[in-house]
């Protein structure tokens, strides 16, 4: 008997645990939502993220606070939030950079990919090659044609170790092209150095009306597909060069979150990214609206990132 009532005992208490899990998981979420920046406010990063939350909170039934930690390219706000309870109470807005350029070049806190789950993507800019309209260049295969008879030519972008960069850099080496890198704060101090014809080339996002306008000529994409702005226009891969740098706008959580909060969150910013009243702020934004779900996004943040790895090897010998 006695033995009898001990398995009851146990049956009963995993009952009540399951019972409990399941009223825990139905409550979620009870609280609000924080939802990181790693960039300073008035971006369009915290501007479409902003968005985005806003069209999310009525489907999740709880605000959803945006809060900028800028600082370190990205970097700082990623490590905090790798730290953070997974408890699906903290997500984090982030880009190319800190997912899986800067990781790919030094020491950052974190792991892309151990430390944190994909969600979905939602959006991220096209980066044109661009030349200015009375350029002698018309493709980007006659740009570096002109190269190899020892001209050399410069190429702006809005950091260092921009994924651009990298991206040029990767073609350089495979082309033996001569091209001189001129790092900018930011897209917009590149996009003028072009503009004034300080520089050759730029490689920006956000060149959409100068080039509709006649003011600057896109030879190419380096993105995984073509802009739809300029389907005409080719990637690098389509050009025939094995490169590309995709970029990124998306929703990660510390990985360990449980899997119904997690579909819970994909579900409502999913939703809320597809909606048109997020595709018109996006518009205003001159931002594209780029959904991917989360498997798709992790595929492309662990290609990128060790392919950004071994570049960064290659450079070092």
């Amino acid at each position: 008997m006695s033995s009898l009532r001990h398995h009851l005992l146990w049956i009963l208490v995993a009952l009540l645990l399951a019972v409990s899990t399941s009223a825990w998981s139905a409550d979620y979420p009870a609280r609000p939502i924080t939802l990181v920046v790693p960039y300073g406010a008035g971006g369009t990063t915290d501007i479409s993220a902003r968005q985005l939350a806003k069209l999310a909170e009525p489907l999740l039934g709880q605000p959803v606070v945006v809060e900028n930690r800028p600082g370190g390219g990205g970097v700082n706000a990623m490590r905090a939030v790798s730290r953070a309870d997974a408890d699906g109470y903290t997500l984090i807005a982030t880009t190319s950079s800190p997912t899986f350029v800067t990781p790919a070049l030094r020491r950052v806190g974190y792991d892309p990919l151990q430390d944190f789950l994909p969600l979905l993507n939602y959006s991220g800019p096209y980066h044109g090659v661009l030349v200015s309209a009375d350029s002698p260049y018309h493709s980007l295969d006659a740009l570096l044609a002109a190269t190899q008879d020892g001209k050399r030519l410069s190429y702006a972008t809005a950091g260092a170790l921009s994924g651009a960069r990298l991206a040029f850099t990767q073609l350089a080496r495979e082309t033996g092209a001569q091209l001189q890198h001129v790092p900018f704060n930011g897209a917009s101090g590149a996009t003028a150095a072009l503009l004034g014809q300080h520089v050759d080339i730029a490689l920006v996002p956000a060149y959409r009306d100068l080039v509709k306008d006649g003011r600057l000529r896109l030879l190419a994409v380096l993105d995984d597909q073509p802009d739809p702005d300029f389907p005409e226009v080719p990637t690098l891969e389509q050009a025939g060069y094995d490169i590309q740098f995709p970029s990124i706008v998306a929703l990660m959580l510390p990985r360990g979150v449980a899997a119904e909060r997690v579909e819970t969150l994909r579900r409502a910013f999913t939703e809320a990214a597809a909606s048109p009243a997020f595709a018109k702020v996006m518009k205003k934004l001159n931002q594209p609206v780029r959904v991917l779900p989360g498997p798709a996004l992790a595929a492309v943040i662990e290609k990128n990132l060790h392919a950004y790895q071994q570049l960064a090897e290659a450079l070092k010998r």
